[in-house]
């Protein structure tokens, strides 16, 4: 994709988007996790949450191509170069 979409049209959707991914990342972190994972194991905890983290910002970024048009990883610029 050359450039990025307008979101006046979808931005509803990407708003709805944002909040269903982010509010099920919050509810699975206060619920889902200490459900799953005994109190005591905190090793489990750590790499639980860093797990539906990722899981949530991987979601946040297809969102984010679908919607905005905006590429999944940018290009890194080095020294200032355009």
């Amino acid at each position: 994709m050359g450039q990025a979409r307008k979101t006046n049209f979808l931005r509803p959707l990407y708003r709805v988007g944002w909040l269903a991914i982010w509010s099920a990342w919050v509810v699975v972190l206060l619920y889902g996790v200490p459900y799953w994972v005994p109190y005591n194991d905190k090793l489990t905890w750590i790499v639980l949450t860093v797990l539906v983290t990722t899981v949530a910002y991987g979601l946040h970024r297809l969102l984010d191509y679908f919607v905005t048009g905006r590429p999944l990883w940018a290009p890194r610029r080095s020294g200032g170069q355009p």
